[in-house]
């Protein structure tokens, strides 16, 4: 029996799609009759009023109506009838009639307020809800189906309306506001609700006492359109009010972070700082700023030496704080990372990493990554095997995992500075099935070059000397690894590697902020080998430079260049959106 009506419905629905409302009357009816599901009915009715059986359906309808009187989806099924036949007056009786006969039942307004939606009546759907908040006497009833119902008319203002004044009813429906707004945000194109959100909620800021959830809402559209100073002054605000020890500031401290506003993100956690120790979130706060401060010279455009030494004293004082028991094993990292690479003192950041691993209290996982930094200086310290055997202990505890994976790489890339290229193209092999991407991409690329360039060169003169330089620029000499690059071509012209040379060339160029230099080093790569792999993205990396240095022409016609003659290119997908973006800014 069961699967006879299923069977039966799917042929309903069949012929309903196909427009044989004929046949499909016919089943849906006696779907209805053995179920009685209104969903059936609704569909038969909808087959007699597209065959225009308009009397048919009327009588169908006061049927039901007469078997169940206090069922008013039936009588909304009229209502439809009415509107459908073009008995307009009719139709908006009989819909006043059935508002008004509602029983003073929540639960009931809502099933007339969605039948009413389901036929497209939505102000009657509105005036429903309204209705209902008179006669139950709730004022605070029905504002997010309301908000729901402006929100499909695209009535953004009076929808926002709906949602403030649920606000003030209930504070604690703001994280489900929150939501349907983000989701309704994304989806308006020309971001009109964004200046009237913005608005309202500022209005609601200055007029209302009781503001504190109006100023959380403000506080997180602020956090979505990026203006973090802004945030910033809400999230002071905020913290006055509820003394939550700083929570909303530190959460719009990573905000900032991830953004790349890093002075937002140590106003924040500067502040926090200097509620104490007692605070909650004052380890988090300070472990916050050290990091911040690191990404934000890391990514300034000239750093001195005196301004990475001056963190290096904010590390070292946190360290020796008595109070910060747990230091995390990144912000160990961080400051190696720094005393080495950026200070040039290998031996301090090597001492401080080995009595870090002597700690009993750091977990496996962390253990693994300070010994995969201790591997590193140790090989920026030019002790090529010592890394190794480094890096070789954290490939075998660590099998199959992603650390393991890292440190088989790093371990391959030793191998290739000391100019072991077919044992280094071997680990490389392995690695591109790798699990990760990243790890995996990275391999190949490595693997493809030495391929590539040593086939017609059984000494690997050449592969030696540009692995050489590749280290030398891994060790920050950037300025020898230039003379060597340079010397290259002298040793080596015409050979398979130049267009790698030059493309390292420009990498140091570009890290030094010599810009016309780096342009040329592409040009050549572009001129000279246009059919090599790099080409496309010397093209795509020129035009970068030529964007920002303020050129569009050259930047556009790059761009086009790579649309044109790399269309399979990694790089065309991006280059057709940038070319386009910029085309549309000239028009």
């Amino acid at each position: 029996m069961a699967f006879a009506q299923e069977r039966n419905s799917q042929l309903a629905y069949r012929y309903y799609r196909d427009k044989e409302y004929e046949a499909a009357s016919g089943i849906f009816n006696e779907l209805y009759q053995t179920s009685k599901s209104k969903s059936y009915f609704s569909y038969y009715i909808s087959c007699l009023l597209k065959l225009g059986n308009y009397s048919i359906a009327e009588k169908a309808v006061k049927k039901e109506i007469r078997r169940y009187p206090d069922d008013r989806i039936f009588q909304v099924e009229l209502g439809y009838v009415y509107k459908t036949a073009g008995e307009d007056e009719k139709s908006e009786k009989q819909y006043k009639k059935t508002i008004e006969s509602i029983i003073p039942v929540e639960r009931e307004f809502i099933t007339v307020a969605n039948a009413l939606r389901g036929k497209g009546e939505h102000q009657l759907a509105i005036e429903t809800y309204e209705k209902g908040r008179q006669v139950l006497k709730q004022e605070h009833l029905f504002h997010f189906e309301i908000a729901n119902i402006l929100l499909s008319q695209r009535n953004f203002n009076q929808m926002l309306d709906e949602y403030m004044i649920a606000l003030s009813v209930d504070p604690t429906k703001r994280q489900q506001i929150q939501n349907q707004i983000q989701s309704t945000l994304s989806q308006n194109i020309n971001s009109d609700l964004n200046l009237l959100l913005k608005s309202k909620l500022l209005l609601q800021v200055q007029n209302k006492k009781n503001n504190l959830v109006y100023k959380e809402l403000l506080l997180w559209y602020y956090i979505q359109k990026k203006q973090f100073n802004l945030a910033f002054a809400q999230a002071q605000s905020i913290d006055l009010i509820q003394n939550n020890e700083g929570e909303n500031l530190i959460y719009l401290a990573h905000a900032a972070n991830t953004n790349q506003d890093y002075l937002t993100a140590q106003q924040c956690f500067k502040l926090v700082i200097e509620k104490g120790q007692n605070s909650k979130f004052y380890n988090a706060a300070r472990i916050g700023e050290l990091e911040s401060i690191h990404l934000g010279l890391e990514n300034k455009y000239d750093v001195t030496s005196s301004e990475w030494q001056l963190l290096s004293e904010k590390y070292r004082a946190y360290f020796e704080d008595p109070s910060n028991k747990n230091l995390t094993s990144n912000t160990r990292i961080r400051f190696a990372n720094l005393t080495a690479f950026k200070l040039n003192d290998t031996e301090t950041a090597l001492n401080f990493l080995k009595t870090s691993l002597e700690s009993r209290s750091i977990n496996h996982n962390d253990r693994a990554n300070l010994k995969l930094e201790l591997a590193d200086i140790t090989l920026l310290a030019d002790r090529k095997w010592d890394a190794i055997l480094l890096y070789s202990q954290i490939e075998k505890n660590f099998k199959n995992n992603p650390i393991g994976y890292e440190a088989k790489l790093k371990k391959a890339r030793v191998s290739f500075y000391l100019g072991e290229f077919d044992w280094a193209k071997a680990q490389l092999d392995v690695l591109k099935g790798s699990t990760s991407k990243l790890i995996a991409n990275d391999a190949l690329e490595l693997s493809q070059l030495i391929s590539d360039n040593t086939s017609l060169d059984s000494t690997y003169s050449a592969m030696k000397s540009y692995a050489e330089a590749e280290f030398l620029v891994y060790q920050g000499k950037t300025s020898l690894a230039l003379l060597k690059l340079n010397a290259f071509f002298k040793a080596f012209p015409g050979h398979s590697l130049s267009d790698e040379v030059h493309y390292k060339t420009y990498e140091i160029y570009n890290s030094k902020h010599q810009y016309e230099e780096a342009i040329e080093e592409l040009e050549n790569i572009i001129e000279n080998h246009p059919y090599e792999s790099l080409a496309a993205k010397a093209l795509f990396k020129q035009a970068e430079l030529f964007d920002f240095s303020g050129n569009k022409e050259k930047s556009g016609a790059n761009y086009k260049k790579i649309l044109v003659d790399y269309p399979e290119s990694i790089y065309s997908v991006e280059a057709r959106n940038r070319f386009t973006m910029m085309r549309n800014k000239a028009l």
